[in-house]
């Protein structure tokens, strides 16, 4: 019974730690790293195997025994996938594999012998709210996603996100349906991985993300001193500083492993 109450005390002070300021900054640090590229990395093409094609998606398709056939795609408002050969197959709705299938049966080969990838993904959207500089942010849809894992590809959990504080709203505006909130429990999905809360998300689904009172009392400062405060606050990457550069090993403090930074000259 000790041990339990132990571990259960342990886990609430940790969760407690997680919503309040330098902590869960430290946590989304080791946890969500923002990747170096956000915009990059929200682009890239990484489809879940569910997700299904739409007008304007662009297809790259290659042929192992025909590279003539060979060709990049957009598919078509009709639903179809313009090519020339071996014929213009419906793909709306249709899975990549689905698709590969169909052109197989087309070509009169293996599913094995084509290829079909998603080049750049256009059909859908889901929109970003959070505790960055500027607008939302609009995110190419790549299918049934999990949202957290969502987030962290995209850079979406930087320094400042106050994790009691993310919902997913989904509009259903084409199913003429009432607007859907739902809350994700943060720490509850990145400590315990309990998957309930992770919702996986939908073409032009909403996500907000709330933001700690450290990084909104940044905003309401001139950009040179919200800049030092996020510094300050560990809102900004320990390695990133105004006009600074990561010294070489050969320059390091005496007594110390690691590099430092100093003011560029």
């Amino acid at each position: 019974m000790g041990l339990r109450t132990a571990i259960a005390g342990a886990r609430a002070a940790l969760l407690f730690a997680l919503f309040a300021g330098c902590s869960g900054t430290q946590f989304l640090q080791q946890k969500c790293p923002t990747p170096p590229d956000p915009k990059a990395a929200a682009e890239v093409p990484a489809p879940s195997a569910a997700y299904q094609v739409a007008c304007p998606d662009v297809l790259e398709v290659t042929f192992a025994d025909r590279p003539e056939w060979d060709a990049v795609a957009v598919v078509d408002v009709d639903g179809r996938l313009p090519l020339v050969s071996p014929g213009n197959p419906r793909v709306e709705g249709h899975t990549l594999e689905e698709i590969r299938a169909d052109l197989a049966r087309l070509a009169e080969c293996a599913p094995e012998r084509v290829s079909v990838a998603l080049a750049a993904p256009r059909s859908g959207r889901v929109v970003v709210y959070g505790p960055v500089r500027g607008k939302a942010r609009t995110v190419p849809y790549q299918g049934p996603e999990p949202v957290i894992d969502f987030l962290k590809r995209v850079g979406g959990l930087p320094p400042g996100s106050k994790l009691n504080q993310v919902y997913v709203i989904r509009p259903n505006v084409a199913a003429a349906a009432r607007p859907q909130v739902f809350r994700v429990n943060v720490p509850a999905v990145l400590v315990d991985d309990d998957q309930r809360t992770n919702v996986p998300l939908q073409p032009d689904d909403q996500v907000y993300v709330g933001e700690t009172r450290q990084s909104s009392l940044s905003r309401l400062m001139p950009d040179w001193l919200g800049t030092a405060y996020r510094r300050m606050t560990g809102l900004l990457p320990d390695d990133w500083w105004p006009f600074a550069k990561v010294l070489k090993p050969s320059d390091n403090v005496p007594g110390t492993s690691q590099p430092f930074l100093k003011r560029a000259q």
